[in-house]
């Protein structure tokens, strides 16, 4: 078939309809993360950006006749067998890449393997729609304060780090979220890998771009970081020290793409002919009958689906412990959306924090980025460890403020009957439990202890802690 004839355009409705129902979630969850971040927002331009660049190849496309490929049918049913389990844990960014997988297979399936290898860049280049690599934030941040706390010694400026704060004799600074570069590589991946699909016809050196234009923004920000400071530090901390220095990092930003894309141009390749079509080998005809072979991947993942509970949460949040609620801490805990939860505080001064949540809920989940263990802007981890306790993993924080006040807090996740503090591990016991039907509900324990004692002491103290609550609740 020609992807002119209206049985093709008739079939590929059909299927992508199809496609965007079963992973109707998946894409309204997408563009609204593109919509809320900064971060993200070039989401919006990736779909129309592959669009036109089939478009302005289009004559290959036109020239040839499609064919079934076996082998990315085998692709789409992987993808859907994964957004399967992400659905029963949770996982939206795996929910939303194996969307776009998904979508890239249909549309090879479509084509054919010779057509979709001709347009392999278009369908690959979807994938940064997906809003993923915020996982690397905790490692920029720390690339950047040791990009910075270097820069400063070089300078001659005397500089004391402790985690995420960087001390200078005019002040105090932290390489927070926002400061660790996570936006300016990820825009920088996407447009480099553009540029360099659109300036270089070799292989070798679309790479090489590609790896570059991930190094810079990283290189960038480093002395975009040390910029700030010395800037801070000459003016007696009158500038670059509130939301400007976020409109110093754009336009420093905005200069390095100016400089990788000279860079860039330097080596560029001639552009080649758009107007010649490459001709393939004419496919065996094809019953249209085999494409509807689609829809049985597809049946069975919704089919699954409709077998897992999805739980209302309450429209107020129980009690989860029994005690004395703690009506202020300096801890940041934070757990949104859960069925039930309590902080509450023992007669040893002890902070114990429980909630539980249902696997899949309609909003909310226990695993989440929007939940966490700690403020993470008011502490820095000085020291952490996880060890085998309590019929499962456990993991142990000590961390300290800004004031020099030290606490630490002990915690652990349960899925059903498993223990672990690895979010990872919890996420794939709550997929099964879900799928197998053996279990609907998890929850997080932590307990916490505002001193200054040793992490062996600490760590000592809060072990019978837990041991004893786990007594308790048996």
């Amino acid at each position: 078939m020609k992807i002119t004839d209206i049985r093709f355009i008739t079939l590929l409705s059909i299927l992508v309809s199809i496609w965007a129902y079963v992973f109707s979630d998946a894409l309204l969850s997408m563009e609204g993360i593109w919509r809320r971040s900064d971060t993200f927002a070039h989401g919006y331009f990736i779909f129309p950006i592959s669009v036109w660049l089939v478009w302005r190849g289009r004559q290959t496309l036109i020239a040839n006749s499609t064919s079934f490929s076996w082998l990315a049918l085998l692709s789409l049913s992987g993808a859907l067998a994964v957004w399967l389990f992400s659905y029963a844990a949770d996982i939206n960014i795996l929910g939303q890449l194996s969307a776009v997988v998904a979508l890239i297979s249909l549309l090879w399936l479509m084509i054919g393997n010779r057509l979709a290898w001709h347009y392999k860049f278009q369908l690959v280049f979807l994938l940064f729609a997906v809003p993923m690599g915020e996982n690397l934030i905790p490692w920029l941040q720390d690339v950047t304060a040791w990009f910075t706390v270097t820069f400063l010694k070089l300078h001659g400026i005397p500089v004391f780090r402790d985690g995420l704060y960087i001390q200078v004799p005019s002040g105090m600074f932290e390489v927070a979220v926002a400061c660790s570069g996570i936006r300016y590589l990820i825009a920088s991946l996407a447009v480099g890998t553009l540029y360099a699909y659109l300036t270089y016809q070799k292989g070798y050196k679309q790479i090489a771009f590609i790896i570059f234009a991930g190094i810079i923004p990283i290189l960038a920000n480093g002395i975009r970081a040390y910029l700030i400071v010395i800037i801070a530090h000459y003016s007696d901390m009158e500038y670059a020290t509130g939301a400007d220095h976020l409109i110093y990092g754009w336009v420093f930003f905005g200069l390095v793409i100016m400089f990788m894309f000279w860079i860039g141009g330097k080596f560029a390749d001639p552009e080649p002919e758009m107007d010649k079509a490459v001709i393939y080998p004419q496919p065996a005809s094809i019953n249209s009958i085999r494409y509807l072979l689609v829809l049985i991947p597809f049946f069975i993942v919704v089919l699954l689906s409709r077998s897992i509970p999805v739980i209302e949460p309450p429209s107020s949040v129980q009690t989860a412990l029994k005690g004395q609620e703690v009506s202020h801490s300096d801890w940041g805990i934070s757990f949104s959306d859960s069925l039930n939860q309590s902080h509450i505080l023992s007669e040893e001064g002890l902070e114990i924090y429980k909630a539980v949540y249902a696997n899949k809920q309609s909003k909310g989940e226990l695993i989440s980025s929007i939940n966490y263990l700690h403020e993470h802007e008011k502490w820095t981890v000085i020291n952490q460890e996880t060890f085998e306790f309590n019929k499962g993993s456990v993991s142990m924080i000590q961390m300290r403020n800004i004031v020099g006040k030290t606490r630490s807090y002990i915690y652990q996740y349960r899925a059903g009957s498993y223990r672990s503090s690895s979010k990872n591990i919890i996420k794939l016991v709550q997929a099964w439990n879900s799928l197998s039907r053996q279990s609907d509900y998890s929850e997080i324990v932590a307990i916490s202890i505002e001193n200054n004692d040793s992490f062996e002491v600490s760590k000592r103290i809060l072990k019978q802690a837990l041991l004893t609550m786990n007594k308790i609740e048996q």
